[in-house]
This record gives structure tokens, sequence and C-alpha cells, in this order.
């Protein structure tokens, strides 16, 4: 392929198995607030609560997991244009 078969993405394996690592928990074990959120609909309200909050806060999201293809560059223009 044009990649040589190259993907990059983040997936965590325990015993063979995919595993999800409970950043939310992490964070409250280290003092600050930690936020499991399951669905759209509660990513609003979990972030107005982190704003609000006097305490750093971690809010974990699962996420579709595809690896990209990289080509080998990129073009910072690409990802950031001034005014949009």
């Amino acid at each position: 392929s044009m990649h040589y078969g190259s993907s990059f993405g983040c997936m965590f394996e325990r015993r063979g198995e995919p595993y999800r690592v409970d950043y939310a928990a992490m964070a409250r074990a280290c003092g600050a607030r930690g936020v499991n959120v399951e669905s759209a609909a509660a990513l609003g309200p979990a972030l107005r609560e982190a704003l609000a909050s006097e305490l750093p806060t971690v809010i974990q999201v699962p996420m579709e997991n595809a690896p990209t293809p990289t080509p080998g560059h990129w073009d910072i223009n690409d990802i950031y244009r001034k005014g949009e």
C-alpha cells in the first residue's frame, strides 16, 4: 500500500484482549476530578462541571479506534487555518 501497511493509533491490550485504561480513576487517585462520559449528551454537562470546578478534571470519553495511515509528512496549514 501507499503507506507500507503502517498505521498509528492507541490500542491497549491486556492478555491479548482489548483493554480500556481508566484515566478518570487515575485522576481521582491523584486528587483531581475524574469523570467517565458514556454518551454525547453527557459531554456538555461534564464540561460545564469541569469548568466550574476548582480541581483539575479528566473527562474520559470512549472513542472509536480508527488508526490513521500517515503519508510521512504533514502541513500545519491543513489542520489550522486562520479565521476558521
